[in-house]
């Protein structure tokens, strides 16, 4: 499996967090921002450009904020979006603060598709949203779980698949997804160490691929690259 993870460009959050307000003012789905907007199509352009592997399959978790990331991208590879429910960001779907969570359904099937025409809807996501695990808050055991069984899942689908998979999604769960891949669970799910994904940076992995010499033997899932952003500018970068 050719796997090219892909984190969302700057939502309202992101703009938030970095201000120092984590939970106070936030949406529990939030949009992109401008920045955010350039940045998906500053990644549509490396693709178009070579300088990153173009992906044939475009995969993307259901929060519209990924959905928006890949409106550009999905043009510019011109291939359809196929949401994944599972790679939504871990903690969930909810508003309000962590200790009093607020029930969200999150984006139905027909706002989505009028985010992205292009999107494939599962039939897990109605027009009422998808999120249906109500005042949740999901802990990093929970999520470190979902993750991993993501992976297998992706590993299952593709393992004999030559085409490069692309997977729009979130910081948070590409912890898991990579530790998945290094076969690396965390103790109680804790992603120690974090490893940082910019927005729109891209981690590239392939499995049931030998390691290159002299290392043969060392295992059969290489990793690429891990949050590669030289498609920004300096300016343009955020996390």
């Amino acid at each position: 499996m050719k796997l090219l993870l892909i984190r969302h460009g700057q939502s309202s959050n992101n703009v938030l967090t970095a201000a120092g307000y984590a939970f106070e003012g936030r949406s529990a789905d939030p949009l992109l921002t401008d920045l955010g907007r350039v940045q998906a199509g500053r990644l549509a352009q490396a693709f178009a450009d070579g300088r990153l592997p173009r992906p044939q399959v475009l995969l993307c978790s259901p929060m519209v904020r990924a959905v928006q990331t890949s409106v550009p991208v999905s043009e510019e590879l011109d291939v359809p979006v196929e949401l994944v429910t599972d790679a939504y960001e871990v903690g969930g779907l909810y508003g309000g603060m962590p200790g009093a969570p607020i029930a969200v359904r999150g984006a139905g099937a027909s706002r989505l598709r009028e985010v992205n025409p292009r999107v494939v809807v599962p039939s897990d996501i109605g027009d009422d949203g998808w999120y249906d695990k109500g005042e949740f808050v999901e802990a990093p055991a929970q999520a470190q779980d979902r993750g991993f069984a993501l992976f297998a899942e992706l590993e299952r689908r593709f393992r004999d698949d030559s085409r490069v998979i692309g997977l729009i999604c979130h910081e948070w769960i590409i912890q898991y997804l990579l530790r998945a891949s290094m076969s690396a669970a965390g103790v109680c799910g804790v992603p120690d160490p974090w490893i940082a994904m910019m927005n729109t940076a891209t981690t590239y992995l392939e499995t049931d691929l030998p390691a290159p010499e002299p290392y043969e033997g060392a295992g059969e899932t290489v990793i690429h690259w891990i949050n590669r952003f030289d498609h920004l500018r300096s300016e343009e970068l955020s996390h």
